[in-house]
């Protein structure tokens, strides 16, 4: 039976592998071609596999997109966990960390973020809600935020303004920098960084 169990989980494991794999392929096509440009038979080329195969792993090209997606947030926010559970930084330098992490992987990925305005625009046309959409990926990030908030108010290191108002600053400091990336065409985001220096620092104690 153990021998069984084992066999089991060696199938998990390499059915989430090769699922991993099929996303980051994916991604760099649709950073390539763009979202409305990729077709699922493009995917499975690019991954060496028939479409039958990759109908096992995803339903359609959608699904993938947004897995790509989540994928991508994953290990973002994985990075930032990190930064906030380092307990040499001061809750001031903790944000200025997060925005540093943040705006370097926003200047490392222009073009994908080109794609998801693009995905985003399609989903409207279809009837979809690109509002809602976006703030399901995000909650997680506005979470960490108010995290580092109301710790630095606990230790007086950031003034004490009521949470919401202050994460929703501070998140349009991101959405801001998105904006200039996706529609603008921009890729240095200097301006942007200086902004949120001044911003955090605005809200010290």
């Amino acid at each position: 039976m153990p021998q069984e169990a084992d066999v089991k989980m060696a199938v998990l494991v390499e059915h989430d592998k090769r699922k991993k794999e099929i996303l980051e392929k994916s991604l760099e096509l649709f950073i390539e071609e763009g979202y409305e440009d990729v077709t699922f038979q493009k995917i499975a080329d690019r991954c060496g596999i028939t479409r039958t195969t990759l109908y096992i792993y995803f339903k359609n090209k959608r699904e993938i997109f947004l897995w790509s997606i989540k994928q991508l947030l994953g290990r973002l926010e994985e990075k930032l966990v990190k930064v906030i559970a380092d307990e040499s930084l001061n809750s001031v330098l903790c944000l200025k960390k997060i925005f540093e992490i943040i705006f370097s992987e926003c200047e490392q990925n222009t073009q994908l973020f080109k794609v998801l305005l693009s995905y985003l625009m399609q989903l409207q046309k279809s009837g979809g809600d690109p509002d809602e959409r976006v703030s399901r990926r995000v909650l997680r990030l506005q979470h960490l935020l108010s995290t580092v908030i109301i710790r630095g108010q606990k230790k007086e290191e950031l003034r004490k303004f009521p949470v919401k108002p202050m994460n929703e600053l501070l998140y349009s400091l991101i959405e801001s920098a998105i904006f200039e990336i996706a529609v603008l065409g921009h890729t240095d985001l200097t301006e942007n960084k200086s902004l949120v220096d001044f911003t955090i620092d605005s809200l010290c104690a």
